[in-house]
Order: structure tokens, then sequence, then C-alpha cells
């Protein structure tokens, strides 16, 4: 199939989203690329521009990074060498076009809605966030690996949440031979874990669960390891926070208390850029191709 009479604008982001924009290019579509004027890496056959205005001119799509902005004001562009407003985005584009964006906020979406702009937050398809959770999970090790003081298989984790993430990432340090807990909140959940062979806990418990484990990897967007929770925690744990900003975890009574850790944001961006760029654009495509796009 061709696509080559439709245009889709991809501004920023960091590699994966590149590599959005240089797949989606090898289907066959029109691509422009704003927002890696600070990135010599290879962009294929997307056409770089420089001028906002100019990139989304023609464009019948246009995709955004995953997270859109990591504080709902900018744009999540680290290659750029200006700051781009997300709300300046919203002002170039006109009723017609689609904007895919990763993560979208209430207000993105309000604010998108009263400039009659069709937004579409491609992380909410089921097929990407499956995939996408592959290399988080991969993430999360290359991470505990590097920062544990001890080998995978002698540690004792806490998986907290088990959902996608949880899911995958249970499985990776379990096949590395970690003692595996997984805490989570609904029964049905805990059902499936102890089904997988694993220790299972319900997040009432949590505190007592702590105790003894070397490594906490929480998956849960909310405020689950508080300070009672940290209370219990050893001071030699490592927590890894994978969840969505502003993540699981009190970093700051962490911190008062000496206990490390690190709120791994984007793993699949860092860990497995092309992989996760690729999956994106497979998504945008399968989104367009539901509404009747392409």
């Amino acid at each position: 199939m061709s696509y080559d009479n439709i245009k889709i604008c991809v501004a920023g982001g960091d590699l994966r989203m590149l590599i959005t924009a240089r797949e989606l290019s090898a289907k066959g579509f029109g691509v422009t690329l704003y927002g890696f004027d600070g990135c010599s890496c290879d962009s294929g056959a997307a056409v770089r521009e420089s001028d906002i205005e100019k990139a989304v001119s023609g464009a019948s799509v246009v995709v955004l990074p995953v997270p859109y902005s990591t504080d709902g004001c900018r744009l999540n562009c680290p290659f750029c060498k200006t700051e781009i407003r997300a709300d300046g985005i919203l002002n170039v584009l006109h009723p017609g076009q689609l904007l895919f964006a990763g993560v979208c906020t209430p207000s993105f979406y309000s604010r998108a809605e009263e400039k009659n702009i069709t937004l579409i937050d491609y992380m909410k398809d089921e097929e990407l966030t499956v995939k996408n959770a592959v290399p988080t999970a991969e993430g999360a090790l290359e991470v505990a690996m590097r920062e544990l003081s001890v080998t995978v298989r002698d540690s004792n984790a806490l998986i907290v949440g088990f959902g996608r993430i949880g899911k995958l990432t249970a499985a990776a340090f379990a096949a590395l031979g970690a003692g595996v807990t997984v805490c989570a909140r609904r029964g049905e959940a805990l059902a499936w874990a102890e089904a997988y062979g694993y220790e299972t806990v319900s997040t009432d418990s949590i505190c007592a669960a702590v105790k003894g484990k070397n490594l906490i990897i929480n998956t849960v967007p909310e405020l689950i390891i508080d300070r009672n929770v940290l209370c219990s925690v050893e001071g030699d744990a490592l927590i890894i926070d994978l969840a969505s900003m502003p993540g699981g975890v009190d970093d700051g009574f962490a911190a008062s208390k000496s206990i490390k850790v690190i709120h791994a944001l984007s793993l699949p961006g860092k860990t497995a850029p092309v992989t996760a760029g690729k999956n994106i654009a497979d998504a945008v495509i399968r989104i367009l191709e539901r509404r009747g796009v392409l």
C-alpha cells in the first residue's frame, strides 16, 4: 500500500521518536522531523525542519513524543536547542489535523478540544503498551544489575503491581534466579501471580512485605511506597520506580532515610530505542487504519 499522499510530522522526543520518523518514512509516508537539531543520528528519508510551522504545514498527522511532556508545559524535546511549549504546538495546528501524543494529561486534552484538534494518546493502544513493557522490564533488569552489590540471582525482590510491566518484570528477574514476591491490590492479580509460581502479598501488607527485600520495583503510578512503607525498608535496599511521573515513591523521605531510589523513566527509549520506535510507528499506522484514514 502506498502512503506517499499522507504527510506526517514527528515533533520532539528522544531517539525512539527519530526511529519512529524513519520507520514511517520507510513505509512510504512523507515525513518531516522537528526538534532534532541537536542530534546527528541518521533520520533516513525523513526531512528535518528547523521551523515548526513549516514542519506541520500540509501534515494530516502530527506525532508528539512519549511522554509528550514531563511537566505539562514544555514539549519533551531533549535534542532541540530551544524550548518548545506544548501549547505552541497546538497553536500552529488547525482543525482536521490529527495529533498523536503519549501519556496525555486531562488538561492537554482540554486545550486540544478548545482548539478543535483531535488528540489521540497512542499509549492507550493495548498492543503497543504490551510491546512497550518488554524493553521496560529489560531496562529494569539492567538498572538492577548495574546498581546492586550482589547478583540478581542472590536478590530477594518485591514487585509492586502486576499489570503488563509487573508481569514481564517478575518473569525477567525470576528467570535469572531472583526470589520474587508480587505485591498487588486486586485478588485477581494475586491469583495470577500465585499461578505463575511467585510468592504473593496484598498491598495492605506491604509494610511487612518490604522487610528483608534488597530490591523493590514499583510499577504502580500512585504513591504506594510512602513514609510508612519506607520506615520498614532496610537501608541497603534498592528501589527502582518504573511508574510514570510523579511515580509511586516518596523520594524526599527515602533520601532522608538514605534509601537509594532510581526513578527509571522512559526505559524503552534508553535501552531499546529502535524496537520502541518501530512499535510506535506500527501503533500510529494501526490507529490510522482503525479510524479509516488509511
